[in-house]
């Protein structure tokens, strides 16, 4: 009798303890996935600090000053990283909106903020659709929902503006991957615009992300990168929105079977100088669009651009000694390099035995750089990988990365020169510093690491990640024992 009403509990338990497991994408199921595994392999400049089991399903974060913004299926949450805080965040506040139907995988990646209001499709009710949310963050320990647009997509940029008080705001308008053009310049009272930015340019094939590169430059990215002068946001125009050039699929050689480009990433410094080098990574379905098939091939790549004669044409026309007619017949992007990640084989040798998902996800650059420097990128299964480029915009070899057992890298943040934070879709928010070279061996977790896997003092969210699996070792000790029990009884 004792021993079936063990056995119903501990069931309970593993039910609850797995209750945190989350899907990537929509329709692909994952195998269950602990809460506090941290299984893991990865290069020995590598060292893993801790994680946050909380955030599971999700690829959202962005960091601005010394707040960190969180968004996954349950909320909204803000840390505090600054100083030695990096690598030890603390919540700071939090607002429960939830995601809702794809939403629920989707819809909280990359989200934008200014630090006074920030953007994220949610609902008030997990039974509800979502709606694009303008949140209140400009106290990050009191958040609160100012206001409702009722209109979705996958993901939302911040553009820079005037407000109706004439103050220039980083998120005076918001601007969706499908085209709409949401004004904002009276964040309480949002408006949707009767046209949008796909519109403008005439463009009608995919799109997936778009980036404020700076004030007044606006790229997307997906089957076709455009990049726009949006200056005439700064006097409330958005008619005044103009292409200023493109990276065309047909012109530099691909024929995307999926998806396309998932994002771009092009770094402007402190004097408002562009870089000389832009990146684009593609998004792309595994061959034959089946998951568990190889990603390989000149699409699941990521590729680097030489962006001076772009970045050259806008200083002049920006000092006015060219027209914007002849500032956009030279802006040419120029293909340099590609890069993509190892293929299948072992978890210890950085690799997956397959690819349950896309090739490639989010990518970001270090702080530091500049006409060359580190970029580290997520690979779904393949984890998160670093790789330098160089001064020329060639890459470098591949110098650290870490590959969790069962883990879904959705996306990696940095949030000092060492201190970066990964969301993985099943493992949650993990915190990890990179040091210098490799030196060609690796490090795993230990079994301390997995029932401390929590940042102590943890926050009262972290209970619901290592409770489930401290309860689960505790009742299968207990099972033991009492199998045992039984077993001498019976002699």
């Amino acid at each position: 009798m004792f021993r079936s009403f063990l056995l119903s509990v501990l069931t309970g338990l593993l039910l609850m303890a797995m209750g945190g497991t989350a899907i990537a994408h929509p329709t692909i199921g994952l195998d269950p996935t602990l809460p506090a595994d941290v299984t893991f392999a990865a290069t020995d400049n590598i060292d893993y600090l801790g994680r946050f089991p909380e955030h599971a399903g999700t690829a959202g974060g962005t960091r601005l000053g010394d707040v960190y913004y969180v968004t996954d299926p349950r909320g909204i949450y803000t840390y505090d990283v600054s100083g030695d805080k990096a690598a030890a965040p603390e919540l700071l506040g939090s607002l429960v909106r939830f995601q809702t139907t794809t939403g629920v995988a989707l819809a909280q990646e990359d989200p934008d903020t200014d630090g006074n209001i920030l953007l994220v499709d949610s609902s008030a009710n997990p039974f509800t659709g979502a709606a694009l949310t303008v949140v209140d963050v400009s106290d990050p320990s009191d958040l609160s929902v100012l206001a409702t647009v009722p209109v979705t997509d996958h993901t939302w940029e911040c553009a820079t503006g005037r407000l109706d008080t004439g103050q220039i705001a980083g998120c005076a308008y918001a601007f969706g991957r499908t085209g709409h053009i949401i004004d904002l310049t009276d964040p309480a009272e949002p408006e949707q615009l009767s046209f949008g930015w796909r519109d403008i340019v005439g463009f009608t094939g995919y799109t997936h992300d778009l980036t404020e590169i700076r004030p007044g430059l606006v790229m997307s990215a997906g089957s076709t990168a455009i990049l726009m002068d949006t200056s005439a946001l700064l006097d409330g125009d958005a008619t005044g929105i103009r292409e200023i050039t493109r990276i065309d699929e047909s012109v530099h050689g691909h024929t995307f079977r999926s998806l396309g480009y998932h994002s771009v990433e092009w770094a402007t410094h402190a004097d408002g100088r562009l870089d000389d080098i832009l990146v684009a990574g593609t998004e792309i379905a595994p061959n034959g669009d089946l998951a568990g098939t190889d990603c390989d091939g000149s699409e699941s790549v990521i590729e680097t651009y030489d962006a001076s004669a772009v970045a050259g044409a806008i200083a002049e026309w920006e000092a006015g000694t060219i027209t914007f007619e002849e500032m956009t017949a030279r802006a040419t992007f120029a293909p340099v390099d590609s890069f993509d990640a190892a293929g299948r084989g072992l978890y210890v040798d950085g690799n997956a035995p397959a690819h349950v998902l896309y090739c490639a996800h989010w990518m970001e650059f270090s702080p530091s750089f500049d006409g060359g420097g580190m970029l580290a990128t997520s690979y779904y299964d393949r984890g998160t990988r670093f790789v330098p480029i160089n001064a020329d915009g060639t890459f470098g070899d591949e110098s650290a990365w870490i590959v969790p057992l069962q883990g879904y890298s959705g996306s990696v943040q940095w949030v000092t020169e060492d201190v970066l934070f990964i969301h993985d879709y099943t493992r949650g928010m993990e915190v990890i510093r990179l040091g210098g070279e490799a030196t060609g061996t690796y490090e795993s977790a230990t079994a301390t690491q997995i029932l401390t896997s929590s940042f102590v003092p943890a926050s009262s969210f972290h209970a619901d990640g290592v409770g489930p699996a401290a309860i689960l070792l505790l009742g299968f000790g207990l099972l033991v024992i009492e199998t045992r029990r039984r077993k001498t009884a019976r002699r």
